[in-house]
């Protein structure tokens, strides 16, 4: 996955979103049309056996600098990963997100066809400095084979109390898998995306592939 999606506004995730605790920032969340690594995630996370939508920096600091925004399924069982996937895991609500063609750099926007958010696997360094929080990935489904060979990991709605709660890590890592064939529509959309000081809500409208060029 790329590192780039819609965020929903505070309102909308409280509304959507099922939790026992709602934090003050996470209301006051605008909607971000080109949310960007670092920037502000809305978070459905278990917190004294609560769940509870907050808010966390999307990508978890490394040790060298930086941060990483995507975990891949396939590293998860070792290192930092292997201890966030046992310590604390997170549902990440979005609209939709953008990938990139990897020959022709052409953005697509992918969202759920029935309309509902993504809920994408997470996991949350919870710290007293601040959340972080990084999105898992996973193989490709049919319907993002041709853009890119890795995919947020899709939790449905059945699966996010086992995510959330916990148990052995077989059967976390179940969990993660491609989703099914038909759940994700996408179209190509302006490259105006590519720059994170766009934010607009055209950035998602649907455009051919010439119109992507001039704008």
């Amino acid at each position: 996955m790329c590192g780039r999606g819609v965020r929903p506004d505070g309102a909308e995730l409280a509304a959507a979103i099922e939790a026992e605790q709602v934090d003050d920032d996470l209301l006051a969340l605008p909607v971000r049309y080109n949310l960007a690594p670092t920037d502000p995630l809305g978070v459905l996370w278990c917190h004294s056996e609560r769940n509870r939508l907050s808010v966390a920096r999307w990508g978890v600091p490394r040790r060298g600098g930086g941060v990483a925004i995507n975990a891949r399924d396939n590293h998860l069982r070792g290192g930092t990963w292997a201890r966030l996937l046992r310590a604390c895991r997170a549902v990440v609500p979005l609209r939709g997100f953008y990938e990139w063609e990897r020959t022709s750099r052409q953005p697509w926007y992918l969202r759920r066809r029935d309309g509902a958010l993504l809920l994408l696997a997470g996991l949350l360094l919870d710290e007293p400095a601040g959340r972080h929080a990084a999105i898992v990935t996973t193989d490709p489904s049919k319907d993002v084979e041709g853009i890119h060979d890795r995919m947020p990991a899709i939790l449905e709605p059945s699966m996010v109390a086992p995510w959330l709660q916990g148990g052995d890590t077989a059967m976390l890592l179940g969990l993660l898998r491609p989703a099914v064939e038909g759940t994700l529509l996408r179209h190509p959309v302006s490259r105006a995306v590519g720059n994170v000081r766009n934010d607009r809500p055209d950035l998602v409208r649907a455009v051919t592939l010439e119109q992507a060029e001039l704008f």
